[in-house]
């Protein structure tokens, strides 16, 4: 009986097919390879960039705590960012400006918090963001800021005090719905622009109180850091308990507050030592602080002005 054989041809295209079959598996391999290297480097240079922004952040409150415990006029203050004509000046680079409009943003004051300069995995140095209220809008301003403060930035809709954003490389970003097109550049000298290394709504200017942590669309990687006055208030809380305890209950204790200073107490020799009336509650910023004889309430405001 005859046996039907493929043809020649019908062989060397079976063995093609076979080789092309291998040609595809080893390129999906170093495919896979390559991007799960990608991925690794990827994920290596967000966890490098996260250590460096945890690390300003506790800077950051850090600073706010020391100033507060001891003589800062503005008790829970911010720095401002680095003053813009110190960049590219190796003797001044990281020093904040003494004022700022807000909200400033910036590069991150590293020299006046104490710190190395920082620096993400594209070796940029980390950006700063200050909320209205929480720093200095000129030299001789006074702030409020109490128990109840909030911060007036937002990060995707959360309220912030201040932002700390690594800003990574270049891009060319691209227009879109909250994008304006930029080709970033990072000039060695002259004042920097903000929309040279942030992308979005990151990079509005001038500076709004609206910022993000992601897109979707658009190039974007700006990977940023919110610093909440949840997280503040309780290291502002601990720095002024301990302010009063070294500056103002020891001039509490050892004052001899008489008729000479309220009208209606006690006579007597020796005199009676008695603690001073508070001032009644009122807009902070406009008392006196003198305290008020004869107040029913027993609150108010701490008389430092009959302390003293």
């Amino acid at each position: 009986m005859a046996r039907s054989l493929a043809s020649p041809r019908a062989q060397r295209g079976v063995a093609l097919l076979g080789l092309l079959a291998v040609a595809v598996m080893v390129l999906g391999s170093v495919l896979a390879s390559r991007l799960n290297a990608a991925s690794q480097f990827v994920a290596v240079n967000l966890d490098e960039n996260a250590r460096a922004l945890a690390k300003a952040k506790q800077a950051l409150i850090g600073w706010m705590a020391v100033n507060a415990a001891s003589n800062d006029a503005n008790p829970g203050r911010l720095p401002c960012p680095e003053a813009p004509a110190y960049y590219g000046d190796p003797t001044q680079e990281g020093i904040a400006a003494p004022s700022c409009t807000l909200p400033a943003v910036g590069r991150l004051p590293w020299r006046t918090l104490g710190l190395d300069r920082l620096v993400d995995a594209a070796s940029e140095p980390l950006w700063y963001v200050v909320s209205p209220g929480w720093a200095l809008p000129n030299v001789a301003s006074t702030l409020t800021i109490n128990s109840d403060s909030v911060g007036q930035l937002t990060l995707d809709g959360d309220e912030a005090v201040a932002l700390v954003i690594a800003p990574g490389p270049v891009l060319a970003a691209q227009a879109g719905t909250g994008c304006t097109a930029w080709n970033q550049a990072r000039p060695a000298s002259g004042a920097p622009d903000l929309r040279n290394y942030l992308e979005c709504e990151n990079a509005t200017s001038p500076a709004d109180a609206s910022f993000v942590s992601r897109r979707t669309g658009v190039r974007f990687n700006d990977q940023v850091l919110r610093i909440s006055a949840a997280e503040l208030i309780p290291s502002l809380e601990a720095a002024i308990a301990d302010r009063m305890q070294r500056q103002i209950a020891p001039s509490m204790r050892s004052a001899a507050y008489t008729s000479a200073v309220y009208s209606g107490l006690p006579g007597g020799s020796p005199a009676p030592r008695l603690f001073p009336y508070p001032r009644p509650f009122e807009d902070p910023t406009a008392s006196s602080y003198l305290g008020v004889s004869g107040s029913i309430n027993p609150q108010g405001l701490l008389p430092f002005n009959s302390i003293a």
